[in-house]
């Protein structure tokens, strides 16, 4: 969390906002919120108003992206596949980033599901893993990047592949 500093134009708009939003809910809180905007009661307003996430880095994203669609094409192809022996169902399944370690990929993954991508793999809440997991899906993304970075359908030979990755640092091609 960043803090931020308001400038008197900054706290006037903020103040104007909150006003609306007492009158359109009728709500004290927020004409409270207003007059300590106004006011200039920072120790106050600071309380509520003054923080705000750092952006997600790109290469964190593109991380997020790449996992979650490579299990969208192993659930998916899983569920396709006429012979299903050797793959354990439950390995198809996108177990989410641990909460103390990987918050900000958690939170991403939510916010994802959220805003109606990847839900189906996600869930309706991002689940916490309660290890970290950037090593193994690192090594899954360089398994499925050395198998051509394919897509739907997923051969049986691919899948077993990608998931091999979870667990061994080399894996078969």
């Amino acid at each position: 969390m960043t803090k931020i500093a308001l400038t008197d134009a900054e706290r006037l708009l903020l103040a104007n906002q909150y006003e609306i939003l007492s009158l359109l809910k009728q709500d004290d809180s927020y004409a409270q919120m207003a007059r300590n905007l106004r006011d200039g009661h920072k120790w106050l307003y600071e309380q509520h108003a003054t923080t705000i996430s750092e952006n997600l880095p790109e290469s964190q994203v593109e991380h997020v992206l790449n996992i979650l669609g490579i299990y969208s094409d192993l659930r998916d192809s899983y569920q396709s596949l006429s012979d299903k022996s050797g793959i354990e169902s439950h390995l198809v399944t996108f177990p989410g980033f641990d909460g103390n370690n990987e918050a900000e990929l958690l939170h991403f993954a939510q916010a994802l599901s959220t805003n109606g991508n990847y839900s189906e793999t996600i869930g309706k809440t991002a689940r916490n893993s309660h290890m970290p997991t950037t090593d193994m899906y690192n090594r899954m993304i360089d398994a499925w990047e050395k198998l051509g970075k394919p897509r739907y359908p997923l051969s049986r030979e691919q899948i077993m592949n990608i998931l091999d990755a979870r667990i061994h640092p080399s894996n078969r091609k």
